[in-house]
């Protein structure tokens, strides 16, 4: 079972869902002035100035997002620190996992961890073409060299106590949580993400960003169960609810852009009807035949 709404996720939070409806939130939100998805007002991406619009949008989205997440429930928030370019002064990094965690503790969520996931960095390099990290800067001055950029998962808890435990047998082996209780994830695969070509507009001047899907199926096995709801408030081409049907959760979104909107539908739609047939049983199969 799956909705997404097509719109602006922060109204939308605070005015129409219902409080404390959520099991589990996981989603990476727009990166402003990195990643930019649509030429709206409400999309966070367009924020040029961080300590402006984006913390701006970014307060009221955290408060929203405190006010629908269960008591003693989970949120986890995919995000990287962002380059800052020539135009904003010296060339260097904006603080985004501390810009979010700081947000996200004004609201009254409890921050209590983050996960770093280990990325390439020759396949930055080439993908971003970020001067610090060729051999150019290298081999000519490396006063400003630096590492790649890692991604960062950063888990929140709503605070009171957790109605509903979760201890779902089967979705968590003690040697899987030896792995993932690693400080550092460095096995996820970069390219394991749904397709995004079919959702590309002329809009899209920058990248389209899916988070692995090896990151949302760790992670929903670990804060929910079966058949709990788990949001995304920004669902973008579906890859959260994706993984949640397949695993037996129900989903809920928010998408502002349309063509991601209906690509989202398309692809939960898949991933539900790829549920439904793995769940047949024998007995299911001759009852059809």
């Amino acid at each position: 079972m799956y909705h997404v709404h097509h719109g602006d996720c922060i109204p939308h939070m605070l005015e129409y869902m219902p409080p404390a409806s959520v099991d589990f939130s996981v989603f990476s939100p727009p990166f402003p002035s990195l990643f930019a998805y649509t030429s709206k007002a409400e999309d966070i991406g367009n924020s040029e100035d961080m300590r402006g619009e984006a913390k701006i949008h970014l307060g009221y989205f955290f408060r929203g997002l405190r006010r629908v997440l269960k008591p003693g429930r989970a949120a986890v928030v995919h995000v990287m620190q962002i380059p800052r370019l020539k135009r904003s002064g010296e060339v260097g990094l904006h603080d985004y996992r501390g810009l979010n965690i700081r947000l996200g503790e004004r609201a009254g969520l409890i921050y209590e961890y983050d996960w770093v996931v280990r990325k390439n960095p020759q396949a930055q390099a080439i993908r971003t073409r970020s001067r610090e990290l060729q051999f150019a800067g290298l081999e000519s001055d490396r006063a400003k060299q630096r590492g790649c950029l890692p991604d960062y998962l950063i888990k929140f808890r709503a605070p009171g106590d957790n109605a509903v435990a979760i201890d779902s047998d089967g979705d968590v082996s003690r040697n899987e949580w030896i792995d993932w209780a690693e400080c550092c994830w460095s096995d996820i695969r970069e390219t394991n993400t749904l397709n995004v070509k079919e959702a590309r507009s002329e809009e899209d001047t920058k990248h389209i960003c899916p988070l692995q899907l090896d990151v949302i199926d760790r992670l929903v096995r670990l804060y929910s169960n079966p058949g709990e709801i788990v949001f995304s408030p920004f669902t973008g081409i579906g890859s959260e609810g994706y993984v949640s049907l397949q695993r037996g959760r129900r989903f809920y979104g928010c998408e502002l852009k349309h063509e991601y909107h209906r690509q989202a539908l398309k692809n939960l739609a898949g991933a539900q009807r790829k549920h439904e047939a793995d769940s047949r049983t024998l007995f299911d199969t001759e009852a059809v035949a």
